[in-house]
């Protein structure tokens, strides 16, 4: 079994990456990657998150450079302009924007934060109510989902590392999740940058919960959902990184998951 795509890739605007858009392409073609997605976190209008993403000043020189890259490798690998974006209702028209006026070929649902009417992050996950988050997490993701604005759902166990505990409540959250994962007919995502992490022991001691979390994923094989595999590549080298990638593979065999080999598997509707 061998995955042949990557739509989950970054660039040095998010300011948490790094390495040149061209040096990502080469890596890639290096990693016998056939299709590859850059999916940089969105630039939102009127927003100034340093560190999260880039400004909104940025985005047209990002759409070029991404588009003058398909044009000068198009012999050897099919790339895609995209965006890792939040849902929330007051930027539809936003996500209409990108897909219809820019040229976007495609948007991948990555839930971390919403901002409120000022602009400013509120995160979901505070200390004071992990809970509440957690369930306003939820029902943000789901929201996006039910639009068919997303290709696929980034890392939707990402709320697994703030579970001290497994409760009926957690249960709940990962069975709704999945449900509408199936319900709308949008894959979840085996995230490798949690992979990562986990490896260089960037995050966490105690492990078990830290995504992709066995507990989410043993649930979401029971409902057969559409899996992919990001890379969540943050430097050129993950592109060319085939242990992790069959770490995933693994994962999915593990828990006979409906495991999305080719980009052309995914909604051929939805990329042009």
């Amino acid at each position: 079994m061998e995955v042949n795509f990557n739509m989950h890739t970054h660039t040095y605007r998010c300011k948490h990456a790094t390495g040149t858009d061209e040096e990502y392409v080469l890596s890639a073609i290096k990693g016998g990657i056939k299709t590859l997605g850059f999916s940089d976190h969105a630039f939102f209008p009127n927003i100034v998150h340093e560190g999260m993403r880039g400004d909104y000043s940025e985005l047209d020189g990002y759409i070029s450079s991404i588009n003058e890259l398909k044009r000068k490798y198009k012999k050897e690998v099919d790339i895609k302009l995209g965006f890792e974006i939040e849902y929330q209702e007051k930027f539809y028209s936003f996500y209409r924007f990108l897909l219809k006026e820019k040229g976007f070929d495609f948007l991948i649902l990555g839930q971390h934060l919403t901002y409120d009417e000022n602009g400013r992050p509120v995160y979901y996950f505070r200390k004071s109510n992990i809970l509440e988050g957690i369930i306003n997490y939820k029902n943000d993701l789901i929201k996006g989902m039910k639009t068919g604005l997303f290709l696929y759902v980034c890392h939707p166990d990402l709320f697994m590392n703030n579970v001290t505990q497994i409760t009926p409540e957690i249960e709940q959250v990962c069975n709704e999740i999945c449900e509408a994962s199936v319900k709308f007919n949008i894959p979840l995502e085996i995230n490798l940058g949690g992979v990562r992490q986990r490896q260089n022991k960037i995050l966490f001691t105690d492990q078990v919960n830290c995504y992709p979390s066995e507990f989410f994923w043993k649930i979401a094989s029971n409902y057969h959902v559409k899996c992919i595999v990001g890379i969540d590549a943050h430097e050129p080298k993950d592109l060319e990184d085939s242990k992790t990638i069959d770490y995933a593979i693994d994962f999915a065999k593990k828990y006979k998951l409906n495991l999305i080999t080719d980009v052309k598997m995914i909604n051929t509707n939805y990329l042009h």
